[in-house]
């Protein structure tokens, strides 16, 4: 019977300890910028491998997402939709964009797809907010 209860208190303890870091790492994931990768999707053709940079990086920090650009793209389309219903949040062309802002502050916690696309581009990444 104590080795029955030593090993259920152990348990107990050991969950309540992975819950507390979860919850800990949850409000530093959120309070703190982060990359969203960005990979070059293009449905025709094989994925590459390459050390080409990437033509643009987005950033995501309290519910704003940041894109930088690389190289002049003439019109670029950003369009980010909700996985969870389809809907598109957010849908944008922009002329020879270097830095774009989006504010999600609106919009609920759930996971979300970001395309960039322009003429030679097509950019796909995904993210939760």
């Amino acid at each position: 019977m104590k080795t029955l209860l030593i090993i259920l208190s152990t348990v107990f303890i050991s969950i309540c300890s992975i819950q507390a870091q979860e919850n800990e790492s949850m409000i530093e994931y959120n309070n703190t910028e982060r990359e969203i990768p960005l990979k070059d999707f293009k449905p025709d053709k094989p994925i590459s491998r390459s050390i080409i940079p990437q033509v643009a990086h987005a950033y995501l920090y309290n519910k704003v997402i940041s894109i930088s650009f690389e190289e002049v793209m003439q019109i670029v389309t950003i369009k980010i939709t909700k996985e969870s219903t389809g809907e598109t949040v957010y849908s944008q062309e922009y002329m020879n964009p270097t830095v774009v802002s989006i504010d999600l502050n609106m919009q609920d916690s759930d996971t979300y797809h970001i395309e960039i696309i322009s003429d030679e581009t097509y950019l796909k990444g995904e993210f939760i907010l």
